[in-house]
């Protein structure tokens, strides 16, 4: 990892909180079961240089995130008109610490891990009419730790890296705030495993190609939360579980200044099979997003590394639509 040409930060599943909706609400009636994917997932919180994961040893890695959505859309991707003039907005500062060892395992590994710490704000206000959700204010979210593995990067015969690659599995545990009365938690309530593989490609001088692709499995939620009664197919809701997911963060930079490196990232995040409730499919209720945007990132000679990106979304099903999403990151080893 000496020849690395800079830090990078390390593995995040993410903690951010991603409000959803699972199926469209019926016009007439009460609304079906909101089933969501937990809000610890990585939707962009990576981008440049993602391969890497800092010096070995102890690194340290502070996020600050904002969204804001508007609109919540069906299964079509059409705006949700039970909803009267929703918004909706998250605002989340975590502490990141990861560890590799220096020593290595066999073909160039580091045993190492990763433990996240979200603090998560959230405001919802609806217009008079329609369904009046409630927020949980602001607590604490969902830990998210495991292990990895971090490969030295691949040098070529002048000893510039070419390619550089990690290896994760997070586990999300149920221990960030929640309650069951309200629509919208910092917690989600239920476990979550979401390995992932990540890598830089360094084709030339001053460009990088990143991406992160992730799998997704949630376990049941036996308690879910609902500021109203819910009932599926004519009787109480008892649990839900959201269904399987996968998605990639990719990234591309060119470095413009010494120091300096402007570029373009993005998510798409694809829902693999229907939510269930009472262990029985949740129809059309399958979730499906893509943000892009511009990224800028800064290295220190200190060692400090400071990025900003921006994502606007599109292809939105089933989920609440971000008008926009904004994010700095810093990373600093000890």
């Amino acid at each position: 990892m000496n020849k690395a040409p800079m830090y990078a930060r390390a593995t995040i599943s993410s903690s951010i909180f991603v409000l959803v909706c699972s199926s469209a609400l019926a016009a007439n009636g009460p609304p079906p079961p909101a089933v969501s994917q937990p809000g610890g997932i990585n939707l962009g919180n990576t981008s440049f240089y993602d391969g890497f994961a800092g010096p070995p040893g102890l690194n340290h890695n502070i996020y600050l995130q904002h969204r804001r959505a508007t609109s919540f859309l069906d299964n079509d991707g059409n705006d949700n008109k039970v909803f009267d003039n929703p918004e909706f907005s998250a605002t989340t500062l975590v502490n990141q610490l990861t560890y590799y060892s220096p020593k290595t395992i066999g073909g160039g590994g580091h045993l190492g891990w990763s433990i996240i710490l979200p603090i998560v704000s959230l405001d919802a206000d609806f217009g008079a009419e329609g369904p009046q959700l409630k927020d949980n204010g602001t607590s604490f979210g969902d830990i998210s730790l495991g292990p990895m593995v971090q490969f030295d990067p691949i040098v070529d015969a002048q000893g510039r890296p070419t390619f550089v690659q990690r290896l994760a599995l997070d586990v999300s545990l149920p221990l960030g705030e929640y309650d069951e009365t309200k629509d919208f938690n910092p917690g989600s309530n239920f476990y979550s495993i979401n390995p992932y593989w990540a890598a830089t490609w360094m084709p030339a001088e001053r460009w990088e190609m990143s991406w992160r692709l992730h799998y997704l499995y949630n376990f049941k939620n036996s308690d879910p939360a609902s500021s109203t009664h819910q009932l599926f197919n004519g009787d109480p809701v008892r649990d839900t579980q959201a269904g399987q997911a996968a998605w990639s963060n990719f990234a591309a930079s060119y470095e413009v200044i010494p120091n300096v490196s402007v570029g373009l990232n993005g998510y798409y995040f694809k829902q693999l099979e229907d939510d269930k409730v009472n262990g029985q499919r949740l129809e059309n209720s399958r979730e499906e997003v893509l943000g892009i945007g511009p990224g800028l990132l800064w290295k220190s000679t200190k060692g400090l590394w400071l990025w900003f990106n921006a994502y606007h979304e599109t292809e939105v099903e089933n989920r609440a639509k971000n008008d926009f999403l904004v994010q700095a990151r810093l990373a600093y080893s000890f």
